[in-house]
């Protein structure tokens, strides 16, 4: 992997010092012009991020409260289900899209009518994500894996139970893609990493990302060292490759001059290239966001305003929009196609 370290100038004009090869692979050190997704069937997949409300069974330190402490109740069915049919309309029938529901919360498995949500948006042809923390029972996760496509199984050292975290895991991998996100806080990141090599052992057909966290969940890094932030570079690479389906994978980063780059989300983040203010960004035709409010927005980053509520008007979105963000600090966001203008010469 590759660090380049930012200077005075933001990383959009171009201007980097320096650059530390820590694997050896050479990339460029020009500013990238295109962002894109590696696999095209990505661009016409719309992910819907979608937060049906804010109870979670865990209350992690570095989580900020209004995404666990439940004071948002859980969204109606019939509000859910008439944005389904909206969805289908819009994105699959009109425009021949794939459309992707990530749901998350909270802990979007609390929602007491979860599984009849799951179900129907299978009937629709959707294709299913939840982002959770694994902490429902076996026998539960038995009953939903039938209407899911892949999970994104977060691990927080602060609650998880590791050999529970292992035995959902593996009910679920041999079905579906399941990628781990692995949160490391600096204060306890050699047990964590010491249970993420341990996942990785139980888990060899899962996807691993060791997640460096943000102050508030914003786009300011915890004070990690420099041995940390260069093993949350390497990550923990897997020797058996994903060939599950997913609904976004790595970015092609490329240069005016041509020359291009295979990038990971956390690449961004921990390059600190993760900056496309004054870009045109695909957020509201690749992606969606539904908060636990109801609120619907292009995207997390919320670039472009509300756009409707849930249970009500909603305008979704049939053209691009200009990036008016000083940095990039969602994954979902970033795994989004971006363009720079051209200006004229």
């Amino acid at each position: 992997m590759t660090r380049r370290f930012r200077v005075v100038f933001p990383v959009a004009r171009g201007f980097y010092d320096r650059k530390i090869t820590m694997d050896g692979v050479q990339h460029t050190t020009e500013p990238y012009t295109r962002i894109d997704h590696s696999n095209p069937q990505h661009a016409r997949t719309v992910l819907v991020d979608w937060m049906l409300g804010n109870a979670c069974s865990y209350a992690c330190s570095y989580c900020p409260k209004a995404l666990h402490d439940g004071t948002i109740r859980w969204q109606k069915t019939e509000d859910v289900l008439t944005l389904y049919h909206q969805m289908k309309s819009h994105y699959a029938q009109e425009r021949n899209k794939l459309v992707w529901l990530q749901f998350t919360g909270g802990e979007p498995t609390m929602h007491p009518r979860i599984i009849d949500l799951l179900k129907e948006a299978s009937a629709l042809g959707f294709r299913v994500s939840l982002i959770s923390n694994a902490s429902r029972t076996v026998r539960f996760w038995h009953k939903i894996r039938d209407y899911l496509d892949s999970v994104i199984l977060t691990y927080h050292n602060e609650f998880a139970t590791l050999d529970h975290f292992i035995d959902v895991g593996q009910l679920l991998v041999e079905q579906m893609n399941v990628h781990i996100n692995v949160t490391m806080h600096p204060e306890r990141f050699e047990r964590t990493y010491d249970e993420a090599r341990a996942l990785r052992a139980a888990l060899p057909k899962a996807t691993i990302t060791l997640k460096p966290l943000r102050v508030g969940f914003e786009s300011e890094l915890y004070d990690y060292s420099d041995a940390q932030l260069r093993i949350l570079g390497k990550g923990v690479p897997s020797s058996v490759r994903s060939d599950g389906i997913t609904p976004r994978s790595t970015m092609q980063a490329t240069t005016a001059t041509g020359a291009c780059d295979t990038l990971r989300a956390n690449d961004f983040i921990l390059q600190d290239i993760n900056r496309w203010q004054g870009y045109q960004c695909n957020i509201g035709l690749e992606s969606l966001r539904i908060k636990g409010s109801g609120e619907v927005l292009r995207a997390v980053c919320g670039v472009g305003g509300r756009i409707g509520q849930l249970g009500g008007e909603i305008a979704l979105p049939t053209q691009a929009i200009q990036c008016t963000k000083p940095s990039c600090a969602c994954v979902a966001d970033i795994l989004t196609t971006k363009a720079k203008p051209v200006t004229a010469a």
